[in-house]
């Protein structure tokens, strides 16, 4: 009886002792975050919750950077959260002196994040170049009168572009699947993967980094 309490004692220290994995919460001055599968697999919950609550350092201020928003996009996109996709893609179109293809090359040395980081400029391209084919400038009021509506119109159009480091991102050598939240709200914990790069549904820019992921939602005025 003695032996048995005994080795129920040292197995109940040993648990104690035991290291548990678990995400460090971090500010945002540490930043690369962490590799793609880390971040929507291996930690997606405990990093999701980390996210929500995390105070950014920098964040939307003037010490803020464009390459520092990217990778706040790069979390937001690996997370499927539409909501701060939107936001974030908003903010950077609101920062009327940060030009897309300036975007510094963060010449990542996680080849999976640096792939995905790489992804991203095209979908700011893309939304953007969706509002100054309307005749909306990255400088336009959010509230405009009809008049200043009319004068934007016939200004011409200054279209955004990517940055060159984006298009010397080899594609990866092993298809990375990006989960998307099931019904596509942005929310909830059923995850489902698109299997073929064929679907239609998969994003154009990261097919071609051998990334397979939802269009995500970007549209915005």
């Amino acid at each position: 009886m003695r032996r048995i309490l005994q080795l129920l004692c040292n197995f109940k220290t040993l648990l104690k002792s035991a290291p548990t994995t678990q995400l460090a919460e971090t500010s945002f001055a540490t930043y690369p975050p962490p590799p793609p599968k880390d971040i929507f697999d291996t930690y997606r919950a405990q990093y999701e919750e980390m996210l929500f609550k995390r105070a950014y350092v920098d964040l939307h201020t003037d010490a803020d950077t464009p390459l520092k928003t990217l990778y706040r996009l790069y979390e937001y996109i690996l997370l499927d959260q539409n909501i701060g996709i939107r936001n974030e893609i908003e903010y950077f179109w609101n920062q009327e002196k940060w030009a897309v293809c300036e975007i510094e090359d963060p010449k990542d040395d996680n080849p999976a994040r640096y792939a995905v980081l790489s992804c991203i400029p095209h979908l700011l391209v893309a939304a953007f170049n969706a509002n100054i084919e309307l005749g909306l400038p990255r400088n336009a009021p959010p509230i405009m009168t009809n008049d200043q509506i009319d004068e934007f119109r016939k200004r011409e159009k200054k279209f955004e572009t990517v940055p060159e480091w984006t298009k010397k991102i080899e594609p990866l050598g092993e298809t990375l699947r990006i989960p998307h939240i099931k019904g596509g709200g942005g929310e909830g914990k059923e995850l489902e993967v698109l299997e073929d790069m064929n679907d239609k549904r998969a994003s154009m820019p990261f097919k071609e980094k051998n990334i397979l992921i939802w269009e995500p939602h970007i549209l915005f005025i």
